[in-house]
């Protein structure tokens, strides 16, 4: 899920500030290997809270928008569009929260509620930051050729676009590209040829189009030949290169071997922030159908996102 802030969402207050200090956290603690970062954050985010009241309605935006953020990586999204509620009554940081009340919205599969969050920008941003947002919506809505096609022009303007605006918009432009079936326009929105220079989630989308392309044997050339013994790829990484490693018919079976660690440890906890990694795994890896299912299903029960529902259709074609 991609989450588009425009700026730092933390813009006047003090330079150390808690509330900046805390959105920081929340940032860093979507890493692997900095997760930790989130304990540290609800320990601030707890320091904190009883006093949001009396503070300055910009710092109270600043808090409830960064909380926001954390909520929704957790996936606790009913929390974190209470929270959103808070920053758009302070009246500022409105267009952060709108965008984000939009994506969440899109995640659980509440059109109506994503397109008007989406309409709600018009009056504060530039056109095409409103468009793409809106476009994106209604690519879920049955309108998926219209929507790319306008996205492309939008993204051949490029009138004075920030870099995370456009980062964004070609992400989206990339998820569309991919369920039309448009994959090597998927590659280039997503900048393939760069991959090491991606973040995580563009990687995985890269592999997965690659996969779509039966083209395993690309997926094994990008990524190592063996984890290192101190390495901390994310589990979404971990399945995939398990996957490449057993279609390309490579000899090795390491990343196969740490992925059945990893999602071992998951299921045992019953980890519900990596379901679909877990079903992932299952579906292309071990090819457990009633371990792929379950995991798939619980996925699509939280996140409704499209490529969540072609995993839980891929889970189910295992079953004899």
């Amino acid at each position: 899920m991609v989450v588009l802030v425009l700026g730092s969402g933390v813009v006047a207050a003090a330079p150390f500030s808690d509330a900046k200090h805390y959105a920081m956290l929340v940032q860093e603690g979507k890493h692997e290997a900095t997760h930790s970062f989130h304990q540290d954050a609800e320990v601030i985010w707890r320091r904190n809270q009883s006093l949001l009241v009396d503070m300055e309605p910009l710092q109270q935006a600043q808090w409830y928008l960064a909380r926001a953020d954390f909520l929704q990586f957790e996936h606790r999204f009913e929390e974190a569009l209470q929270a959103l509620d808070k920053v758009e009554k302070t009246g500022f940081l409105v267009s952060n929260a709108l965008l984000i009340r939009a994506r969440i919205s899109l995640t659980i599969g509440a059109l109506e509620d994503a397109r008007m969050a989406c309409q709600n920008l018009r009056v504060l941003v530039p056109v095409d930051t409103w468009a793409t947002c809106l476009l994106e919506v209604e690519g879920r809505s049955g309108e998926l050729p219209q929507s790319y096609q306008a996205l492309k022009r939008i993204a051949a303007r490029n009138i004075d676009m920030s870099d995370e605006v456009s980062a964004w918009r070609f992400q989206i432009l990339a998820e569309q590209a991919q369920l039309l079936g448009y994959y090597n326009e998927a590659l280039q929105w997503l900048d393939s040829a760069n991959y090491a220079a991606q973040p995580v989630v563009a990687q995985k989308q890269i592999l997965d189009i690659w996969f779509k392309q039966n083209r395993p044997e690309v997926a094994s050339d990008v990524m190592p030949r063996c984890p290192e013994p101190d390495s901390l790829f994310p589990d979404s990484l971990i399945v995939r290169f398990a996957r490449a490693e057993l279609e390309s018919s490579s000899q090795l079976t390491c990343w196969r071997s740490l992925a059945s660690e990893r999602i071992e440890i998951r299921e045992l906890r019953h980890d519900r922030l990596h379901t679909a990694d877990i079903a992932y795994y299952h579906t292309y890896v071990s090819g457990n159908a009633k371990a792929a299912v379950y995991w798939a299903e619980l996925t699509v029960a939280v996140a409704r996102e499209p490529f969540d529902y072609m995993l839980l259709e891929a889970a189910q074609e295992l079953r004899p």
